[in-house]
């Protein structure tokens, strides 16, 4: 016999209105979805979302951060060089791309997608940082993570990209690389505290 709603434990609701939900927003993005087409979706009445969900802001970022406890979880798993893990992580990320444009614009102006967008750059910066840090001085090691991250932030907002942001990502380490390990490298270095 099937259990009655209220029998299910509070987390289990959570959890399966938050797949619904991912589903929803993955589909139809942001803008096109609603939480009563959530609530519909998930067999609940829509006032009944408002009892997990403050808003629909609220939900678009559990729908985030629980994306994101799952790759946190995965990458730090994985076996291999920095770099690759970086990739992982940005593969991962990208086969949501869609979501990201809306990131960006809701991020100013909802503090729980705000406390998401930090929470994934937190977690891209230290990924970059372990990535860069043989491939430039390490005075330099904070600005090249910055550099690695904005690259993909920027080529995630962007709703239309011209190439993938992991090939932007690949140029920029590659070319960090070059300037550290060129014949020249002493001549070619900027000191950033100067600028």
């Amino acid at each position: 016999m099937p259990r009655n709603r209220q029998e299910v434990p509070r987390e289990e609701r959570i959890d399966a209105l938050l797949a619904v939900a991912e589903q929803q927003f993955l589909a139809r993005g942001f803008a096109g979805t609603s939480i009563a087409e959530i609530a519909r979706a998930a067999g609940i009445e829509p006032g009944s979302v408002y009892w997990y969900f403050r808003s629909k802001d609220h939900a678009f970022a559990a729908v985030l951060n629980r994306l994101l406890d799952g790759e946190v979880d995965r990458i730090a798993e994985l076996p291999g060089e920095a770099a690759q893990k970086l990739f992982a992580a940005l593969d991962s990320v990208e086969r949501r791309r869609t979501l990201h444009p809306c990131v960006a614009e809701r991020a100013p102006h909802a503090p729980p997608i705000m406390e998401y967008h930090e929470r994934l750059h937190e977690w891209l910066h230290g990924l970059a940082l372990s990535a860069v840090a043989d491939l430039v001085p390490e005075p330099d090691h904070e600005i090249a993570a910055d550099a690695v991250v904005a690259t993909i932030e920027g080529g995630l907002a962007n709703p239309a990209p011209s190439r993938p942001t992991s090939h932007l990502v690949r140029y920029l380490l590659a070319s960090l690389a070059a300037v550290e390990h060129a014949p020249n490298a002493a001549a070619t270095e900027v000191t950033i505290a100067t600028t």
